[in-house]
């Protein structure tokens, strides 16, 4: 498809005009919307058992977890072994684990213990699946595409995240929960065939074959050499953990402050996910101008936004401020996955890029056990919005800070 890539007002899709980034993509997409069934299901599922924020957060910790532990061994795996059968070996084991999951519902065999254990299973095979995700992505393009390719991926994740809670809230409505996982094994297993017949180009893979904690190190050290994607790490981090974990509260204050059963929640995550859509659109538009400022600076509004949303009590508002939250997290968050995408060596992507995922998921356990200890009458009792609101703040005095240790003197003074 060489239109993509001789029209430069189409940069943000050029990635398109690559025949394996286009299978795998649709791949992708086939995986990402069925991820968020199964995520919906799971909220959904707890919270109808339990009725407690702690719990639902206790999910959070076992589903992200894994990727904060076993992250940066998923990255060495993607820096030392074949990648494609990394890609295959991951989703067929999320097929299993999935499989699983609806006997166990289909047999009423569910309980609060259970959800946190398959939970985890999945959190494991998600630890490796994602960093090898980035880095088969980077290998399906050509460097000069590659941030159409990561702003392309951004724009799939979250066309899911509207798709896929939009679609799954109908069925855990109605308590329909095999049917919703059933789902997420038939998308799985189209991702499976899809990924099976692409072709990678030829990509470095680590040759000095010295421990895995010195190669981990190694990778560590890779990243604190490029200061922006050090930083831009760090920022990822600082985000999720006081503003992205804020989700897990979304069942509670659904019910407590808005005045609709917890299951409408979904339709908040349908409307973030939609907005994120947008957002993910517009970064990719000026990809050739990606800064660690420019990340930062999206991530303030966020911030704004989510403490006007902790304040809301009409639904129609809240669905219309989460487009916002969605647009301007997912700008963000693209923005700074091109920095460190573009600043890392190849033979260090899997490693640096399972550290991303560290910041942007393995780091959620720790904020959503924050908020569900701040919320729950079983901790300080401050209930979902206070929560989110106070989050919300702590983060953006974080963004702010590193919006102006990145300011340039000599522009002020121009």
């Amino acid at each position: 498809m060489p239109f993509f890539g001789e029209n430069t007002k189409l940069t943000a899709f050029r990635a398109f005009s690559n025949l394996e980034f286009r299978k795998f993509y649709v791949g992708s997409i086939a995986a990402q919307i069925g991820f968020w069934f199964s995520h919906i299901s799971y909220q959904a599922l707890m919270s109808d058992l339990t009725k407690d924020e702690l719990w639902v957060s206790m999910l959070f910790v076992v589903t992200f977890l894994p990727v904060l532990f076993f992250g940066p061994l998923g990255g060495l795996l993607a820096d030392r072994l074949d990648r494609k059968k990394l890609l295959l070996g991951s989703y067929t084991s999320l097929i299993l684990v999935s499989v699983v999951q609806v006997l166990l519902v289909a047999f009423d065999a569910i309980s609060p213990g259970i959800l946190l254990l398959t939970s985890f299973l999945l959190g494991l095979v998600m630890a490796v699946l994602s960093p090898v995700v980035q880095a088969v992505t980077a290998n399906t393009v050509p460097q000069e595409d590659l941030a159409s390719a990561i702003s392309l991926q951004a724009m799939a994740s979250n066309a899911s995240r509207v798709l896929g809670p939009a679609l799954c809230a109908p069925l855990v409505s109605s308590n329909l929960y095999e049917i919703s996982w059933s789902l997420y094994s038939l998308c799985l297993a189209l991702a499976l065939i899809i990924a099976a017949g692409i072709t990678l180009l030829p990509y470095e893979l680590e040759t000095d074959r010295v421990t895995v904690k010195q190669s981990l190190l190694d990778g560590v050290s890779h990243a604190r050499e490029k200061r922006d994607a050090w930083q831009a790490l760090l920022l990822v981090g600082f985000i999720s953990v006081f503003g992205v974990s804020h989700v897990a509260l979304s069942p509670s204050f659904t019910e407590n402050s808005l005045g609709k059963p917890s299951s409408y929640f979904a339709w908040l995550g349908a409307a973030t996910g939609f907005g994120a859509l947008i957002g993910a659109l517009a970064a990719g538009s000026f990809t050739a101008s990606s800064t660690l400022k420019r990340g930062a600076l999206f991530a303030i509004p966020y911030c704004l936004l989510l403490l006007g949303f902790s304040r809301v009590t009409d639904f129609g508002i809240a669905i219309v401020l989460q487009i916002l939250v969605g647009f301007f997290y997912i700008a963000s968050f693209t923005t700074l996955q091109v920095v460190i995408q573009e600043l890392v060596s190849e033979e260090f992507r899997g490693r640096v890029m399972s550290m991303f995922n560290i910041a942007w998921a393995g780091l959620v356990p720790i904020g959503t056990l924050l908020m569900g200890l701040l919320a729950s009458s079983t901790g300080f009792d401050l209930g979902a919005s206070d929560t989110i609101a106070l989050t919300s703040l702590i983060c953006l005095c974080y963004v702010i800070l590193v919006v102006a240790k990145n300011v340039n003197p000599k522009k002020l003074n121009a």
